[in-house]
């Protein structure tokens, strides 16, 4: 405020703060970053480096795609996203101090329809589809098991003031003990 009790206008602040002149080197400025490409104007990519992957992926990788005669990058691609899949949950990266992430792989393969990215996703995910079907008949037993003792397991809820043991019969809705 002013010494008359009157609050300055915006335009007073931005004058004594000499925003014009800021503005004006701004736009004078060499721009930052170039020009972004139009959308839909693409030049030509990198091949991928197939090399870097492990021996026995880029091997698959190069049969699923002589197979399909699809581009190497689609395969190379789902590859990856296989690989993170399957070591979901096994590998963190300590940021700092505390601080601990999982490693995730996030993968979008974008192609016109009809370009065969079905039988890429299924040659490329079999091997982890299967091991997921080796694991699971090795202790299915095991979950089932679980699941039947986590659905008989009492449960203790209060009613307006008073505790009541509860059977989960279902997992509609509680029923009450006699």
């Amino acid at each position: 405020m002013n010494g008359h009790g009157t609050r300055p206008t915006a335009d007073a602040i931005l004058n004594s703060l000499h925003a014009a002149d800021q503005l004006a080197e701004l736009h004078d400025a060499p721009p930052a970053w170039e020009t972004p490409a139009p959308l839909g104007q693409r030049g030509e990519l990198p091949p991928f480096p197939v090399h870097a992957l492990p021996a026995w992926v880029a091997e698959h990788v190069s049969a699923v795609t002589e197979e399909t005669q699809t581009p190497l990058d689609l395969a190379s691609c789902v590859s990856l996203a296989a690989l993170s899949t399957a070591a979901g949950g096994r590998a963190v990266v300590n940021v700092r101090g505390s601080w601990v992430e999982p490693v995730n792989l996030f993968v979008l393969v974008a192609m016109p329809p009809g370009s065969r990215k079905s039988a890429v996703f299924r040659a490329m995910t079999a091997p982890l589809v299967h091991a997921e079907a080796v694991l699971l008949s090795r202790i299915g037993s095991q979950i089932a098991e679980a699941e039947v003792a986590r659905h008989r397991r009492p449960q203790v809820e209060v009613c307006r003031g008073s505790t009541t043991i509860t059977q989960n019969r279902s997992r509609k809705r509680p029923q009450r003990l006699p």
